[in-house]
């Protein structure tokens, strides 16, 4: 099997050690790491290392195929990764694919990406990030749900703002928000008035409202689609679509010292968003899931796995990490930089997520904000978040 010593973050004197003895072809470096830190498979006496099968470069980056007799797990990929990062001093990428697949770039990550930078895509897209290879966004027509995931202050609330203003921006007629705030309603209450936000709960039992009107709507339009023959929104005239967001849904998890009106709140509550996990995507309900501790109850089975986009922001473990993204790494972002986050769809990748306050927010679309009536979670009322 594969040895690879436990090893902290490499610090720069052993960084400059590699320098020092090495060429300065990269596969050479990458060579003496394997040797260093022992990358190989014990054949009898002697050690079988990883063998240069094909280097290309470009403008961009260099690429090198390695053969190797066996694959390395996913927590030996990331630690590679690591000490090939700083010992380089270039933002790496390292993949198994049949190959061991390292790629190295010849551009930085960048450590703060204004939102001001985001460029325009048709769609019901929304940025997810910048890195070396360029911008990255999520179509959530091709995938509805999200879950992101992050240590406070580290950039998650910030990325659903995000989402909601590009949205807003650029289909201001035809997004529609539900956002359930558990931080009391603190980060988005004071955006209730926009057009597009029909309703911002702050609490457990104003969230199984909410939801209880999503579900409502959702049972609706069902039995509309089966009397037009439809099965998804995306091949229906339809334009709306329905943007759910949770800030903080480890708030939504019962737990044992509740009382007991308390517990069947949040399990309908979970009830409800599992439900919408399962069946809102065809019907225009598209789901961004935050949360602060990814745990098996907090991202339960049916949201995890119908959510295909997962967002990792640092995190503080390895076990918080395979929660989240199904993979490690989240537990090894930097921790002096806000905003830098994992994707993954079918890979992962390292993005920069933008930035953007208060201030620039409402100037992009403090213009929607209108008159509202305030429906109480006592009052019938009408079913506000019907889609067109």
């Amino acid at each position: 099997m594969w040895e690879l010593m436990a090893i902290p973050v490499l610090t720069s004197a052993a960084a400059l050690w590699f320098g020092r003895n090495t060429s300065s072809k990269e596969h050479r470096v990458i060579q003496q790491v394997f040797e260093h830190y022992h990358i190989h498979v014990k054949d009898g006496k002697n050690n079988r290392y990883p063998q240069l099968v094909r280097e290309y470069k470009s403008a961009k980056q260099i690429k090198l195929i390695y053969r190797t007799p066996l694959a390395l797990e996913e927590k030996t990929l990331r630690t590679l990764q690591q000490i090939l990062s700083v010992t380089l001093n270039k933002e790496v990428n390292v993949s198994f694919k049949k190959w061991l697949i390292i790629e190295i770039s010849k551009n930085k990550m960048p450590s703060y990406v204004s939102y001001q930078e985001v460029p325009y895509r048709k769609g019901w897209v929304v940025p997810l990030g910048k890195n070396h290879q360029g911008w990255h966004f999520h179509h959530f027509d091709h995938t509805p749900h999200t879950t992101i995931s992050g240590t406070t202050r580290f950039g998650k609330t910030v990325m659903m703002k995000v989402m909601m203003t590009y949205l807003i921006e650029h289909h201001p007629w035809d997004a529609q928000f539900v956002i359930v705030d558990l931080k009391g309603g603190l980060e988005f209450d004071r955006y209730k008035n926009l057009q597009q936000v029909k309703r911002i709960a702050s609490d457990p039992v104003e969230a199984l409202y909410a939801l209880k009107q999503i579900k409502k709507d959702m049972e609706e339009r069902m039995d509309c689609f089966k009397r037009q023959g439809w099965s998804n929104i995306v091949d229906t005239p339809l334009s709306q679509r329905l943007f759910v967001l949770i800030d903080e849904a480890a708030q939504l998890t019962p737990e044992k010292f509740m009382e007991k009106e308390e517990k069947k709140t949040l399990a309908q509550c979970q009830s409800i968003l599992s439900e919408i996990a399962r069946l809102g995507g065809a019907l225009g309900v598209r789901l961004v899931y935050g949360t602060q501790y990814p745990t098996s109850n907090v991202l339960n089975g049916s949201i995890k796995q119908n959510a295909d986009l997962k967002v990792s922001f640092r995190l503080g473990s390895d076990y918080a990490s395979k929660v989240a993204l199904d993979a490690y790494g989240a537990e090894t972002l930097p921790s002096d930089i806000k905003g830098r986050a994992l994707i993954k769809t079918h890979e992962v990748k390292e993005v920069q997520v933008p930035y953007l306050n208060h201030e620039e927010i409402w100037k992009r679309i403090g213009g929607y904000e209108v008159a509202k009536q305030t429906v109480m979670p006592n009052e019938t009322g009408e079913d506000y978040v019907r889609l067109g």
